[in-house]
């Protein structure tokens, strides 16, 4: 059996209960479902997400040892603890641009709130009008 065909035979069950999970009747709010099922998409990626990030904290350490023990220093393309220092010594130093961020990420956070309980009451509606 090739690696392939082991990766979809053992992913195949958070596949089907991604896909149960969407079935489900109303009392399960969609929100709900949207947490549930990023959640067991970070499962089903598993297997493709776990090698890189291992590849990656390697290839980093190995970097670091490089530069701090034989003074070699890595190309701007392959430098990763350079891209680690600046996301997190990034700061917004414009306030009221920070404020407009906040807001706009705020303001999204209602629309998907909306969407979401917009999606639910359609779903209830035509729960009611289509019951026997």
């Amino acid at each position: 059996m090739s690696l392939l065909n082991k990766i979809i035979y053992y992913q195949q069950p958070f596949v089907e209960h991604l896909v149960s999970t969407w079935l489900q009747p109303l009392p399960f709010p969609t929100i709900l479902k949207v947490i549930v099922s990023s959640v067991l998409a970070l499962f089903i990626l598993l297997p493709i997400i776990y090698p890189a990030v291992i590849f990656i904290w390697s290839y980093a350490e190995i970097q670091y040892i490089f530069e701090n023990h034989y003074g070699i220093e890595f190309p701007e393309k392959l430098n990763v603890l350079g891209y680690l220092q600046r996301l997190y010594s990034f700061r917004i130093v414009n306030e009221r641009y920070n404020l407009f961020l906040v807001l706009y990420l705020e303001r999204w956070r209602i629309v998907g709130t909306a969407i979401a309980s917009t999606v639910d009451y359609i779903r209830l509606a035509l729960c009611l009008l289509f019951s026997p």
